[in-house]
């Protein structure tokens, strides 16, 4: 069985390829008529259509078809209806424009391209005159389909983030040829947002060339190195492929533009780097195999090339502020819902723990040392006996899996456990999905140690009946017996399984992107469907547009453990989140470690620092290979330094947990890369060390080794507050500060209420009394969130939130009436109520003497606060 829009893709593409045509709307996509329909028009040309549909005032959906019939997305990455009726459209002898009141579509009658303007006419993205735009016909295991491309005109000023999460470190992507295609460490999602007020979101699940770099470099064999000469000076891109083993490294004239080692890499690496004109360059690469390099020229155009689809697809997003695209996004792919409170304390995770008394003791002794934990997470090989990823525990070494559970949670820790969408041949999961051929026919291309010696087999979930019994043999082998989460490894899926093998939806290249949304929609459908009361929470190595509707969070890789790494990270996090899916951290300290990690001062270090900046990510996790990674194991002095950031996450979490409704109610971002925020101020464009963690806390983590300070730029729109010290410093300057081991540089903008729970051991624990900590210099808004902390009773309404509202002027806190109720929701808070100022108000610790003291009972109260700084 095969979906009905790959039917009509192979239909449309068939006719063509009959006919020897290769369609190119740059070259013949005159514009012979159009209708009106009820939301939108429909364009058409000599054999083709151009559909634009307008689904808000700021949000547009366009379809070119290479046949007059406007083909259904093959992958539903959209959920959201283009239906606003809210437009008009004009009509003259050159062009046609679709017009809403806040933007404004023109296409070229002549040529079919569209320019994108405000209301009042000035440009946001155009395509080129001619278009931009060619559907070629191809081939892929003999079925008919079409090479897809569309280009964009990029000014110079402008700036460009987001298509997921990679590795080579480079933040701003404009001139950068990128491959869109999923891998471990690299994660592909083809949505693209832009200093101009902008966002795009690519539709299609092919791989797909971002800035094709289509001119190769010849190399020798035997030493991967070359020349290259340049015609016209400007920013050349580079794209380097190998065989996904050890490295991929690029040097220009001994200049090191590539240079990523670990076990396992994707399959290409990216660069962009301005060379001189008319000049002759010294090239070597050096990959695991299969070296092969690609140059892309100096170019004004932004380019998105798919090896296969039905037509040109992409979405129009339209701020102009960047948080605002991002929650267009979410209104079309979906809401990421609110993951249970839990999921934002501390995921203690390593590879692994070997049974059931390993875990207990493990949660015992977080306990008794007092150090705040939430999860301990079983990362695989646990089915022993029953074959690879049996999806159920082996009772030789887990012999009570429910009871396990239970007494997690008397401790208020949860259990999360490791599955692969790829079974062992001689477990039985395998064989019945054999029997009912849910399986691909590839050939297991990934050998990593520890797995099956036999050949394994990757479930066909494009199928939903693939889906179906994953998700029964995920509920009956762990859920029932009381598993609070899912880690889905090696999602992506790993070893490019897909190429070249039929799926439920036709050729796997059609899809090749798809599949981490595929398995993560089983496992969050099949919880839902099976158990209300308890939140989905997946964690998954690889994502896709739409994916954080499904309650997911994506990690980094298989990393390892060096400084370049740590530092690569930061981009590569800011880049996912403005891919638009919320959710993301890393293996803190690295998944490939060194041998002697327990004792080396050197890896503490960098422990430690990779812990700071792991606070501050979304989700905080540590997880290493082959390593014991309690916090303990490491010595007294990286504990203390390591438990201090733990208890400021956890004393954080009214602060998080309220930024996670945000995220959940207004499309919000928790880990906001500084553009995001401030996307006129041109001297942020390039920052890819900072970050604001919600909308307060401006974080600058330390990635040079031995560095006890460091340089960063406070953004100009603001004044900031060193939360350390309380010193005030103005915005738009470059500051130099101190950071000690024990310390990552945390700035907080004036004008800001932080609200701070007590020390804690788990997010179960109260949160009374709170410490509301004013940083006066501006007016400040925070609304508090509470719910249960887990199940979905609050998407019926069970759910709370007080205002708080901060008056410079006057100096006077209100806290508003709480809106709204739960069960079991607390009848009153304690609020101690603290002005920052120098020495007041800072660090960890709750600051002793608040300013007031007052007990909040749920209704309006106003509070007057008197200059405690002493000036």
């Amino acid at each position: 069985m095969i979906s009905s829009g790959f039917t009509k893709v192979v239909l449309a593409a068939a006719v063509l390829a009959v006919s020897g045509t290769t369609l190119s709307y740059c070259a013949s996509s005159e514009i012979r008529s159009f209708e009106q329909n009820a939301n939108g028009a429909t364009l058409y040309t000599k054999s083709g259509a151009l559909r634009i549909a307008v689904c808000s005032d700021r949000i547009v959906h366009v379809v070119a078809s290479p046949v007059r019939e406007i083909p259904v997305a093959i992958v539903p990455t959209v959920i959201g209806e283009c239906n606003d009726h809210e437009f008009k459209i004009e009509s003259n002898k050159s062009t046609i424009s679709v017009r809403t009141v806040a933007l404004e579509v023109i296409v070229d009658r002549a040529t079919g391209a569209i320019r994108f303007l405000t209301a009042d006419g000035k440009t946001i993205l155009s395509e080129p005159e001619s278009g931009g735009r060619r559907l070629t016909p191809e081939s892929i295991q003999g079925v008919s389909t079409f090479k897809v491309q569309q280009s964009f005109v990029s000014p110079e000023d402008e700036a460009l983030y987001g298509l997921g999460q990679h590795q080579e470190g480079i933040f701003n992507l404009r001139e950068l040829p990128l491959r869109l295609q999923q891998a471990n460490t690299n994660i592909s999602i083809p949505v693209l947002l832009s200093t101009k007020g902008y966002g795009l979101l690519w539709n299609n699940s092919s791989l797909t060339d971002f800035n094709a770099a289509d001119e190769p470099i010849t190399l020798k064999a035997a030493t991967g190195e070359g020349t290259f000469r340049t015609e016209a000076a400007g920013e050349y891109g580079f794209l380097l492929t190998g065989n996904r083993r050890n490295r991929l490294r690029l040097s220009i004239d001994d200049n090191a533009i590539i240079d990523i080692n670990n076990m396992w890499v994707a399959d290409s690496a990216s660069a962009k780097i301005r060379l001189k004109a008319d000049t002759e360059y010294k090239i070597s690469a050096q990959t695991g195999g299969d070296t092969r390099l690609f140059v892309r020229p100096p170019s004004a155009i932004t380019e998105f090339r798919s090896e296969a689809g039905e037509a040109v697809d992409y979405y129009f997003f339209y701020g102009p502020a960047l948080n605002q695209v991002i929650a267009e996004y979410r209104q079309m792919t979906g809401a990421a819902p609110l993951l249970p409170r839990w999921a934002y304390g501390f995921w203690q995770c390593r590879e692994r723990y070997a049974s059931q008394r390993q875990i207990l003791d493990t949660a015992a002794e977080f306990r008794t040392r007092k150090i705040p934990v939430d999860v301990i997470v079983q990362d695989w090989q646990y089915w022993g006996k029953y074959g690879w990823n049996a999806m159920r525990f082996d009772e030789q070494y887990y012999p009570e899996p429910a009871q396990l559970m239970t007494q997690l949670h008397k401790e208020d820790i949860h259990l999360v456990a490791s599955v692969w969408a790829k079974f062992g041949t001689e477990t039985n999961v395998d064989q019945d999905m054999k029997k009912a051929h849910l399986l691909l026919a590839s050939a297991d291309g990934a050998r990593e140690p520890g797995e099956a010696p036999a050949k394994e087999d990757w479930a066909d979930l494009f199928n939903p009946k693939a889906q179906e019994m994953f998700w029964s043999e995920l509920n009956r082998g762990l859920f029932q017996d009381g598993l609070d989460g899912w880690w889905l490894d090696a999602s992506e899926p790993e070893g490019d399984p897909l190429k070249g093998v039929p799926t439920f939806l036709g050729p796997g290249e059609l899809v090749r992107n798809a599949y981490p949304l595929y398995e993560t929609t089983a496992v969050y459908k099949g919880q839902r469907a099976a158990d209300d009361q308890k939140r989905v929470v997946i964690l998954t190595r690889s994502a896709f547009t739409g994916q954080q509707r499904n309650g997911t969070i994506s990690w980094s890789g298989d990393v390892s453990a060096n400084w370049d790494t740590l530092r690569r990270q930061i981009p590569a996090g800011l880049s996912f989140s403005m891919s638009g899916l919320p959710y993301w951290t890393t293996d803190i300290g690295g998944f490939f470690r060194p041998n002697d990690q327990y004792s080396s001062d050197a890896y503490h270090e960098l422990l430690i620092r990779w812990f700071e900046f792991g606070t501050f990510c979304p989700i905080f996790r540590i997880h290493g290979y082959r390593s014991e990674t309690e916090m303990w194991k490491y010595g007294p002095e990286v504990e203390q330094d390591l438990r201090q950031f733990d208890t400021l996450r956890y004393r954080l979490l009214p602060y998080i947990y309220s930024q996670a409704w945000d995220v959940t109610d207004k499309g919000g971002t928790m880990m906001r890369a500084l553009p995001l925020e401030y996307p006129s101020d041109a001297k942020v464009r390039d920052i890819q060390d900072q970050f604001l963690f919600g909308p307060s806390l401006l974080i600058s983590p330390v990635v040079d080794k031995g560095a006890r300070e460091r340089d960063l730029w406070l953004p100009a729109a603001d004044s900031w507050v060193d939360f350390w010290t309380g010193q005030q410093h103005q915005g738009g300057e470059m500051v130099k500060v101190d950071a000690p081991l024990s310390q990552i540089p945390i700035h907080v903008k004036e004008g800001s209420i932080v609200v701070l729970g007590p020390n804690v051991q788990s997010a179960a624990d109260s949160e009374d009394p709170l410490e509301i900590r004013i940083y006066p210099g501006g007016d400040a808004d925070f609304t508090f969130y509470q719910d249960q902390g887990d199940g979905y009773s609050y998407e019926s309404g069970y759910r709370a939130m007080i205002p708080m509202h901060w008056d410079d002027h006057r100096q006077m806190l209100f806290v508003g009436a709480a809106n709204g109720s739960f069960p079991a929701m607390p009848k009153q808070h304690t609020l101690r109520i603290v002005k920052v100022h120098p020495g007041h108000g800072v660090g960890v610790a709750p600051e002793q003497n608040a300013d007031r003291v007052v007990t909040y009972m749920g209704q309006r109260i106003a509070v007057e606060l008197h200059d405690s700084s002493g000036a």
